[in-house]
């Protein structure tokens, strides 16, 4: 089957003549790196800020731990009471008792794991205030040095202390943000 064989050709002809008119594209050089390291976790523990969040944090959980330990006390005086009672009170009474008792214990355990997840939601709204003003800094910084990469310290191994910016975006940052007011819990 000499046609066949002419076919072939001349379809491979026509795939090598396609491949050579297609030239690739020129391919762009990418920009020279310019790299600096920021110590985000050493910012958010040391900074005026994180440092100003801390302590009013303390402050609350403090306030919050005095006010649970003063009804923990108070659940502790109505248990002894109820099991001195135990006795004297008609089983039915008792029981009622009982089941209030427990009820309000339960009450308190979910007060208590509130007050912890309204903790928990006033210190991420803090620090996201934080972040946000220190990802400006960061993109000022970029921009006004040429920075077109900018890393956690946490994220590399090994950088020379000569593009470590923490401590210039820490300075900048007490400068423009020396205090977030913790949110006050949402009821």
């Amino acid at each position: 089957m000499p046609g066949r064989g002419w076919l072939l050709a001349r379809r491979t002809l026509a795939i090598v003549a396609l491949a050579l008119l297609v030239r690739p594209a020129a391919a762009q050089p990418l920009p020279a790196t310019v790299a600096a390291v920021v110590d985000h976790q050493r910012i958010m523990r040391d900074s005026k800020a994180a440092k100003s969040i801390q302590q009013q944090l303390e402050v609350r959980r403090k306030l919050y731990l005095d006010q649970l330990a003063k009804e923990e006390q108070r659940l502790a005086e109505v248990g002894k009471e109820l099991a001195r009672q135990r006795g004297v009170l008609a089983a039915e009474v008792f029981a009622q008792k009982r089941k209030e008792y427990e009820e309000a214990v339960q009450a308190l355990q979910r007060a208590s794991n509130e007050r912890r997840r309204q903790l928990d939601e006033a210190l991420g709204a803090a620090n996201n205030q934080v972040r946000q003003v220190l990802k400006e800094i960061v993109d000022e910084l970029a921009e006004a040095r040429g920075f077109n990469l900018v890393l956690p310290a946490s994220a590399v191994l090994l950088f020379s202390p000569k593009i470590d910016i923490t401590e210039e975006v820490m300075a900048r940052l007490d400068r423009k943000l020396p205090s977030v007011k913790l949110p006050e819990a949402a009821n």
